[in-house]
């Protein structure tokens, strides 16, 4: 059987196997600190919703600096669910990549959808003195089709990448209970009753940075695995677990 491909930096023999676990090491620590940083905008955000739900109550809009927040941790927070994404589908297992992927477009879609407009809101919208997303308005009708349907179905095809015991349960059972909160949040809008939307909220809002906490210590873990398995490896590129 023909060796494996080896490069030589310096002293030290590099093996194809030695650049896969450090690639597999950078890509689980992007996964990690992209999740946790979604977890930590997720906890501002639900603190400045509570917030907005205090002083505005739960029929009325919320509206004035407390939205413009919200707006702002939503556009901090939609790239990094595209990272999320790119490395739940890079984790996944050869015969999962088409859910990962399915998921990442999902969240493509969302974030675009979103990003496009909290930043018209924040700005165009705002100087031109009619900003505030309210019910009934496009502009609402295309915030919710993001975050309940698009964000919703992204979750629900990015759990089918976790099948394994473990960490990996916990993962698949949080990404699926956020994901059909998410989409039922959608009868609100569709019946006109706000109220019902409340489903979603608490999907994205609440259970979702957690699952992202838990995404950020499954790649964490993942990534100390692939270091210890990389230490493992003597000098010359030979591992010592033959």
């Amino acid at each position: 059987m023909p060796l494996l491909p080896r490069e030589r930096r310096g002293t030290r023999v590099v093996s194809a196997d030695d650049r896969d676990r450090g690639s597999t090491m950078s890509r689980n620590r992007l996964g990690s600190r992209s999740a946790l940083a979604v977890f930590l905008i997720g906890v501002a955000y639900f603190v400045t919703l509570a917030v907005g739900f205090a002083v505005h109550g739960l029929t009325e809009p919320i509206v004035g600096p407390i939205l413009a927040v919200m707006e702002v941790l939503t556009l901090l927070s939609a790239p990094l669910m595209v990272v999320v994404m790119a490395a739940i589908h890079d984790y996944a297992s050869a015969n999962h990549k088409i859910y990962g992927l399915i998921a990442l477009a999902f969240t493509i879609l969302f974030v675009g959808m979103t990003s496009v407009l909290h930043f018209v809101e924040l700005t165009a919208l705002r100087q031109l003195g009619s900003g505030g997303i309210v019910w009934p308005s496009p502009e609402y009708a295309v915030e919710l089709l993001a975050w309940n349907l698009f964000l919703g179905l992204a979750l629900l095809f990015a759990a089918q990448v976790f099948d394994n015991g473990g960490p990996e349960r916990g993962v698949r059972r949080g990404l699926l209970i956020s994901g059909v909160l998410c989409v039922a949040g959608i009868i609100g809008p569709a019946v006109g009753n706000m109220r019902l939307q409340l489903v979603g909220v608490l999907g994205y809002a609440v259970v979702l940075p957690v699952v992202c906490l838990m995404l950020a210590r499954l790649f964490r873990s993942n990534r100390a695995r692939a270091s210890l398995s990389n230490d493992e490896v003597s000098p010359d590129g030979v591992s010592g677990n033959r």
